[in-house]
């Protein structure tokens, strides 16, 4: 499913377009307002996995911003004013809408989340590489104690566990 947004900030950078298609995030800035702010530096397209977090500024009195943060990359942390050349930055001025300017920036803040959340909960993983199987319910009862397994999660595991010994 592809979803698009735009966004304007013509006090500092024209418009700004977010694709979100197939696990990806692309951000285009058309226009020549957007040449002068950000250069020529043409899309740029962000695998979603790959952020790991995304902070919203709701437009009000002054203009608001999206930033996409990605693993191992550097964060502006002047925000509205000085990250104007941050490529993980889109501006929305402030209007006549803006409340459905926030809604557009709430989606796509929403919807990364979302994804990430559900990915990070397919990806399962074996908690344990003893083969005996004392070791393996000591283990799986601490990752419970320290709260790294939910008692859900942890029954499950040793529900496993146990059963190995049958077959």
């Amino acid at each position: 499913m592809k979803k698009e947004y735009e966004f304007s900030d013509f006090s500092n950078g024209g418009k700004t377009k977010v694709i979100i298609e197939d696990g990806r995030l692309t951000i285009s800035r058309p226009g020549i307002l957007s040449k002068f702010s950000h250069g020529f530096t043409g899309e740029k397209t962000i695998l979603i996995k790959n952020i790991s977090a995304v902070q919203f500024k709701p437009v009000g009195f002054a203009r608001g911003y999206l930033q996409f943060v990605l693993a191992g990359t550097r964060e502006a942390k002047s925000g509205i004013v000085m990250g104007a050349k941050d490529e993980n930055i889109i501006y929305f001025a402030s209007g006549f809408n803006n409340e459905k300017i926030n809604k557009k920036a709430r989606e796509i803040k929403e919807y990364i989340e979302n994804y990430n959340t559900k990915l990070s909960q397919n990806n399962t993983t074996n908690i344990y590489n003893s083969s005996d199987k004392y070791d393996k319910l000591i283990k799986i009862k601490k990752l419970l104690d320290n709260g790294i397994l939910s008692n859900e999660e942890y029954e499950k595991e040793k529900k496993k566990i146990l059963q190995e010994e049958v077959q």
